[in-house]
């Protein structure tokens, strides 16, 4: 390998990124097993429906069956590694800086309140799927917008935290051919995070809208489809959450196998990647772990002000 070129992107695969991605598989797979079920059962139009006609039914409709059980279960788990990943996202930044670490004080607070506003979502829709549409439709409904209400206030803090890293660049860790890749302020990798989370979160508010304008209008049938829509979609954001964990699990990968990255000597390393090193090397041999300080980055402040 030249000492020029780009090193191959490798990384740890047990690692911090895959608790979002369990969550993914685990919503999903909730909702393929039920819809498939739903399909198996003939298309049914159950009985606490009154009759209606709908194609297809509404993700509570089947969730309030013989399979809430499923329901319950999947969306309980998920809650947790949903809520798992903004805490475990919250303490690296500010605690062990193995990811870019916070660069304004205003990011620690939107986080929290992130991971706030993400429980009390979570927490909403796991009372849908445990009063069910059938038994407790008024409840059931009022949960349906806590969830939907609280998580945007939790991804739009959370977006806020890539918008400051992506309008600051100058305040990044500078391994910047991984990070940035042009001149402009916003020519880095934590701005295009933020816009495709941006653009993700204009199409679920579009979709949630015509979720509730169809369902207003007693369109069941289309206001379904966008429901399953929607559901589908919210679990690209736990891919995106993901790759905001992977730097972590890439750079674990570097230094278990340093020889494949001849480009990083240790004099081209960031602040970061010296001081990790010097720590690693540190605790084999200190007993008191009061006598030195954490890793940080070369960018990074300690009383930040942004």
């Amino acid at each position: 390998m030249s000492t020029n070129s780009k090193p191959i992107i490798r990384f740890s695969i047990f690692h911090y990124y895959l608790i979002p991605l369990i969550a993914l598989v685990v919503w999903w797979g909730m909702l393929i097993a039920m819809l498939a079920a739903w399909g198996a059962q003939g298309r049914p139009i159950y009985w606490f429906m009154n009759g209606e006609h709908q194609n297809p039914v509404y993700i509570s409709d089947i969730g309030a069956t013989n399979l809430q059980p499923l329901f319950i279960s999947c969306t309980g788990f998920q809650n947790i590694f949903f809520v798992g990943t903004l805490v475990m996202g919250w303490y690296l930044r500010k605690y062990t800086n193995k990811i870019q670490p916070y660069i304004s004080k205003h990011q620690p607070r939107l986080a929290l309140a992130s991971i706030a506003c993400a429980i009390i979502g979570q927490l909403g829709i796991l009372f849908v799927s445990i009063f069910n549409t059938n038994s407790f439709h008024h409840v059931h409904i009022s949960m349906v917008g806590i969830f939907i209400a609280f998580c945007f206030f939790a991804c739009l803090c959370d977006f806020a935290i890539s918008y400051i890293f992506g309008t600051n660049p100058d305040k990044l860790d500078p391994v910047h051919d991984q990070v940035i890749f042009g001149n402009s302020k916003t020519a880095n990798l934590y701005f295009v995070s933020f816009v495709l989370k941006l653009i993700w979160l204009l199409a679920a508010i579009a979709f949630a809208i015509c979720f509730g304008s169809y369902m207003a209008k007693d369109q069941d049938s289309k206001s379904a489809v966008f429901e399953w829509l929607i559901s589908f979609w919210y679990g690209l954001l736990l891919v995106m959450w993901s790759m905001d964990l992977i730097p972590s699990a890439i750079r674990k990968y570097r230094y278990k196998h340093p020889h494949l990255y001849p480009r990083y000597h240790q004099s081209d390393e960031s602040q970061w990647e010296k001081d990790l090193r010097n720590q690693n090397g540190m605790n084999n041999s200190m007993t008191d772990d009061d006598d030195y300080e954490q890793p940080t980055y070369i960018a990074s402040i300690n009383n930040p002000t942004v």
